[in-house]
């Protein structure tokens, strides 16, 4: 029996979305093919329907990924302004759910350094992701006070340390160094 339009498009949906939160979780390597089929529970061989390669499939998970998080920060914006988006945002970032769960995070920390080694495949939708991501912190930081051009430097600046705050906490587990990091970031990003 064929599939519906719909249905078909729900099937990538749900590969996209399982794909995004297993590069998070486990890098480019722990999301083969036959992997993000198995978790969307799905078969192998309806992979070809969706996508052209593994490699249109990461590319599509990373914009994904990139969205999902820009969009809270969007929902924030909507609930009440700018100023206040960020400031969840960075403690969410920061918080230890954030580090001990992965696949729902940002992607820059989750597989970053692997989209690092493939720029060709990953890089513009990596571009694009951050650029998202330095937009909306660039509004709440014009929402604080600070002048366009230097609240796009500052939010490169905080994005960078969200970024690799959450990649070293992670990397050191449940050493007390962990939450000695994470709360200098949050005393430096005025999280509480």
């Amino acid at each position: 029996m064929r599939k519906t339009r719909e249905q078909t498009a729900e099937s990538k949906a749900k590969i996209v979305d399982t794909a995004a939160r297993l590069l998070r979780e486990r890098g480019v390597a722990g999301a083969s093919i036959a992997d993000v089929m198995a978790a969307a529970g799905m078969t192998q061989g309806g992979f070809y329907r969706h996508f052209t390669s593994k490699n249109d499939m990461l590319a599509a998970a990373t914009r994904h990924a990139f969205t999902a998080m820009a969009g809270g920060m969007d929902r924030d914006t909507d609930a009440g302004s700018p100023e206040a988006a960020l400031a969840a945002y960075v403690a969410r970032y920061l918080s230890p759910e954030h580090i001990a769960h992965p696949g729902e995070g940002c992607p820059a920390a989750g597989f970053g350094a692997d989209a690092g080694r493939m720029p060709d495949v990953l890089g513009a939708e990596f571009a694009e992701g951050a650029e998202q991501l330095i937009t909306r912190v660039a509004a709440g930081l014009v929402a604080r006070g600070l002048a366009e051009l230097e609240a796009r430097a500052e939010a490169i600046r905080t994005l960078t340390m969200l970024v690799g705050t959450v990649v070293i906490a992670r990397a050191l587990g449940a050493s007390p160094l962990r939450d000695e990091i994470v709360a200098a970031a949050r005393e430096k990003l005025a999280v509480d």
